[in-house]
């Protein structure tokens, strides 16, 4: 992934959700958590209302981060990872918390209850 790393926290439909940067060694514990996740065979990230997980985007690469799935696409191919317990999404979540109003962090929490 290129340096800087960008995280949406994709919740609202018809408003601007919330985004932060990733600092350098943020950004650095994001990749190799992602590298450590294992490939899945497939999977399927939905597009409902409400919550829909996270976007991070550092260059060519964009990943998808949700309820446990993970979809990496990198000029233009695609592949999964299986986020076991949801620990990256988890900790993507407390990444933003100095950058997302407590009402809408309290709301995303609540997706891993």
């Amino acid at each position: 992934m290129a340096d800087t790393v960008s995280v949406e926290l994709d919740i609202f439909s018809g408003m601007q959700n919330p985004a932060w940067t990733l600092r350098d060694a943020e950004a650095a514990e994001f990749q190799r958590r992602l590298e450590s996740l294992p490939r899945a065979p497939g999977g399927r990230i939905a597009n409902d209302l409400g919550y829909r997980g996270f976007v991070v985007r550092a260059g060519a690469t964009t990943a998808l981060v949700q309820r446990g799935t993970v979809q990496v696409t990198r000029d233009g191919d695609a592949h999964f990872r299986t986020d076991t317990g949801r620990e990256l999404e988890r900790w993507l979540l407390e990444s933003g918390k100095p950058f997302v109003d407590p009402g809408t962090f309290a709301l995303a929490e609540r997706e891993f209850s």
